[in-house]
């Protein structure tokens, strides 16, 4: 999860997201996600956003923010946009893609695997109010 912000002065900073590509072998079992996989450390990835089609004329990619090439994701400032319909804020959710350089599938094609991402509105409520545990 990221999170929209403002610039530097703002209050509600953005909530940046490191992303990484980590290989793991499946163990003796073959299967995925069992106590045998052995994690081999990180790959080298191409990064790429894909939209995550949530409702009809999805267009939440172009407007969340960035990913560089070393998976950092900046998020976009909150809003509201006028470029947007409806004038909403940047918020939204996406795909992350990591496209492995090197590796391949049995088939010769590079490995690939997507992360879900939501880039939401900042925190704007002070969670230790005095009032709230009473």
């Amino acid at each position: 999860m990221a999170r929209l912000g403002g610039d530097e002065k703002d209050v509600h900073p953005r909530g940046y997201q490191q992303l990484d590509a980590v290989a793991f072998q499946r163990g003796e079992d073959g299967k995925i996600h069992t106590a045998d996989d052995i994690e081999l450390g990180p790959v080298d990835v191409t990064w790429s956003v894909e939209e995550f089609y949530a409702v009809f004329g999805d267009d939440d990619k172009e407007f969340v923010g960035s990913l560089d090439s070393k998976g950092l994701f900046t998020p976009n400032i909150d809003g509201p946009n006028p470029q947007r319909k409806f004038g909403r804020n940047n918020y939204g959710d996406v795909w992350v893609v990591a496209t492995a350089k090197t590796e391949k599938d049995k088939d010769g094609k590079p490995l690939s695997a997507k992360a879900y991402l939501v880039v939401t509105v900042p925190t704007y409520i002070r969670w230790d109010q005095p009032e709230v545990s009473q």
